[in-house]
C-alpha cells in the first residue's frame, strides 16, 4: 500500500487506460447544493486567497492488474469534480477541436479512458440510474440526463456562465493542478476496508451499516471459491434490500431500517455485547460477532435467518406478518410493537429461546403486558426503551425456556407503574388521534373491545377511531348546536381526545354516521357490531360529566386488561 500527495489531474490521469468504479456497498451519489457550493468556493479561493486546496483522502483498491480501481472512499468528490469538468467542457469559453476531441489534455485525463481505441467515461457508478445520467452528460446528451447528477451539472453550468474566458481558463488550472488529495492505493482488500472504516466523506459520517457492508464485501473477495464469494455479497445485498423494502411507517424511519434491526440482531447473538448497542458502537460489535465465525459465509447465513425472523415479528404500524408465529400470538406482537419502536429486540429474544408454540404465545402475551403498561402511563420513551432492552437481555440469559415466563413477570413488576399511576395518567391525558401514530390508540381501544367480546378477533384495518362528540363541536358548523347545548365548552376542549369520548366503528358505519346530534349517532351505535360503540347507545344524553365518567370506567378496563 502506498499513499501519495496528488493533484486532481494526476489522480485521474496517472492511471491511463484504467477506470474508477464505485463498489456496490457504497451509498449512491448524494451530494446536494450545499456540497456543490462548498467545492465551488474552495476551487475559486485558489490563487486569490490560497496557493492550493487540500480535498482530503482518496482511497482506491487496485483490481484486475491495474485496469480497474475501486473507489473505497472518495466517490462523492471524484464524481462531482468530473461533473464540474464536463460543465466547463460544455461552456462557450471552452472549445473542442473540429473532430470533437478535447483539446486540453488535462480535461481528457480527468474525463476519458481509452480501451480498444474508443474513449469511455473514466468513472463507472454502481447505481444504474445515476451511471446512465453520468454517461449522458459525458456524451453531451445533456437534456437526457436527470437526477442529482444533472442537478449538479446545472449548478456548475450556471456558475460558469458568469465567468469570462480568462476566468474559465483559471478555473481549469485550479481544478487540475492546484486541487490536491492524498491518494492511497491498496492491493489488499481487507486493508483497504480497514482504512475505509475510519474515513468520513467531507465531514459526513460514514454510517455503520455502510461500514458493515464494506466489511462483508471485502471478506467475500478474500474467498477463493468465486461462486461462494458472489453468493456472500448477493445475500448481504439481499438482506439490506429486504429490510429497506419491508420496514417503514412511523416505527422505522428511513435511516433506521437497516441499522436498528442490525443492532437488535447482534444484541441477541451468542457473542457477549452491550445490552443496547448505540450507533457509535455498532460497527465494533458487528466486527466482534463476525470474528466469532470461522467462515464469513456462515455468518451471513445466520444473519439472513435472523432477518427472516425479524421481518416475521416486526411491524411498521400494527401489521405483523407472522407466517411462522402461532395465530394467537400475532395480536400480542401487535400490541407489543405498538408500545415501543424497540420492541423487536425483546420479541426476537423470546423467539430465539423458545421452541414450543404454547410457550411462545404465553411469553409474547407477557411481553405485550410489559410494553402496554409502560405506554399507557407517564413513562418516557427512553425509560421504556431501557426496560425493553433490559428485559430482552434477561430473557436471552434465561437458560430454561420454561423459566422465561417468570423472567417476564418479574420485569413487569419491576419496570411498570402501579395501577393507580396508570389510572391517573389515563384520566388526565388525551390519546393520540391524529397523525401516523394513531394506530396506538386504535389498538388500545381494540384491547377493550376484544376483552369484552371474547376470542373473536377484530380486523384492525376495518376499524375507525370515532369521536362521540365531534372534535370540532365548538367550530363554525351551526348543525352542531345540539352538542353545544349539553357540553361545557371549556371542559370539552380538554376532553375531546380523552378515552371517554372515543369509540370504534367499522369503516362503513363511520362513513354513514349523522353527526348532527347524539340522538342520531346513537341509532348507528345501537346497530353496530362493535360492542364499545353499542354500549354508548345506552346513554340518554352526552355531556362533559359523561365523558369524565366513561374515561374513568374505560381506564379501569384497560388496567384490568393489561394486568397479570
Amino acid at each position: 500500500m502506498e499513499a501519495r500527495y496528488r493533484s486532481i489531474r494526476n489522480l485521474f490521469g496517472g492511471k491511463r487506460g484504467a477506470v474508477f468504479r464505485v463498489p456496490p456497498y457504497q451509498r449512491g451519489y448524494e451530494w446536494e447544493k450545499k456540497h456543490w457550493r462548498d467545492l465551488w468556493t474552495d476551487v475559486n479561493r485558489i490563487g486569490e486567497q490560497v496557493d492550493k486546496h487540500y480535498l482530503g483522502n482518496i482511497i482506491l483498491l487496485e483490481q484486475e492488474s491495474g485496469s480497474v480501481y475501486e473507489i473505497v472512499d472518495g466517490q462523492q468528490r471524484m464524481v462531482t469534480i468530473s461533473i464540474l469538468m464536463m460543465a466547463i467542457r460544455d461552456s462557450s469559453h471552452f472549445e473542442s477541436s473540429d473532430d470533437e476531441q478535447l483539446d486540453d489534455i488535462r480535461m481528457r485525463d480527468i474525463l476519458e479512458t481509452h480501451k480498444g481505441g474508443s474513449p469511455e467515461p473514466k468513472i463507472i457508478l454502481d447505481d444504474e440510474g445515476a451511471n446512465e445520467a453520468f454517461r449522458k452528460l459525458w456524451r453531451e446528451d445533456i437534456e437526457e440526463a436527470n437526477g442529482k447528477i444533472r442537478n449538479a451539472y446545472d449548478y456548475y453550468s450556471t456558475e460558469i456562465d458568469s465567468l469570462s474566458e480568462r476566468q474559465v481558463e483559471g478555473l481549469v488550472n485550479n481544478v487540475c493542478d492546484f486541487l490536491k488529495v492524498v491518494e492511497t492505493v491498496a492491493t489488499d482488500t481487507s486493508l483497504a476496508y480497514t482504512i475505509f472504516q475510519s474515513q468520513n466523506e467531507r465531514g459526513k459520517e460514514v454510517s455503520p451499516q455502510i461500514l458493515a457492508k464494506a466489511r462483508i464485501h471485502g471478506a467475500a473477495e478474500d474467498v477463493d471459491d468465486l461462486e461462494k464469494s458472489r453468493e456472500i455479497t448477493r445475500r448481504w445485498n439481499h438482506i439490506y434490500n429486504l429490510l429497506e423494502k419491508n420496514l417503514g411507517g412511523p416505527r422505522f424511519q428511513r435511516g433506521l431500517r437497516v441499522r436498528r434491526p442490525m443492532t437488535q440482531i447482534l444484541t441477541n447473538s451468542d457473542v457477549p455485547t452491550p445490552r443496547q448497542i448505540d450507533k457509535s458502537e455498532l460497527y465494533r460489535n458487528f466486527e466482534k460477532v463476525l470474528d466469532n465465525y470461522d467462515d464469513v459465509y456462515d455468518f451471513v447465513m445466520w444473519f439472513q435467518e435472523q432477518v427472516d425472523i425479524y421481518l416475521e415479528i416486526s411491524s411498521s404500524s400494527y401489521d405483523v406478518d407472522g407466517h411462522n408465529v402461532p395465530d394467537d400470538a400475532i395480536r400480542h406482537l401487535q400490541y407489543l410493537n405498538s408500545a415501543s419502536t424497540h420492541s423487536e429486540v425483546l420479541s426476537l429474544a423470546i423467539y430465539n429461546n423458545i421452541d414450543r408454540d404454547v410457550l411462545l404465545k404465553e411469553d409474547f402475551k407477557l411481553a405485550s403486558i410489559l410494553a402496554m403498561r409502560m405506554r399507557l402511563s407517564s413513562m418516557s420513551s427512553a425509560d421504556t426503551r431501557d426496560a425493553i432492552y433490559g428485559t430482552a437481555r434477561r430473557v436471552k440469559n434465561t437458560e430454561d425456556q420454561n423459566e422465561i415466563r417468570q423472567t417476564l413477570r418479574n420485569a413487569i413488576k419491576e419496570y411498570t407503574p402501579s395501577d393507580g399511576e396508570m389510572e391517573e395518567y389515563l384520566k388526565a391525558n388525551n390519546l393520540n388521534i391524529q397523525g401516523p401514530w394513531n394506530f396506538r390508540t386504535r389498538l388500545a381501544l381494540v384491547s377493550i373491545e376484544e376483552e369484552r367480546r371474547g376470542p373473536w378477533k377484530m380486523e384492525i384495518e376495518n376499524l375507525h377511531i370515532e369521536h362521540i362528540a365531534p372534535r370540532n363541536t365548538y367550530g363554525s358548523k351551526p348543525e352542531y348546536h345540539s352538542w353545544r347545548e349539553k357540553l361545557d365548552d371549556e371542559r370539552f376542549e380538554e376532553q375531546k381526545d380523552m378515552l371517554g369520548n372515543l369509540t370504534l366503528l367499522l369503516n362503513e358505519d363511520h362513513a354513514s354516521v349523522d353527526e348532527t346530534s347524539f340522538a342520531n349517532k346513537k341509532r348507528r351505535y345501537r346497530e353496530s357490531d362493535v360492542k364499545i360503540a353499542e354500549e354508548v347507545a345506552s346513554y340518554d344524553e352526552w355531556t362533559s360529566d359523561h365523558i369524565e365518567q366513561r374515561t374513568e370506567d374505560l381506564a379501569k378496563e384497560l388496567i384490568e386488561r393489561w394486568s397479570l
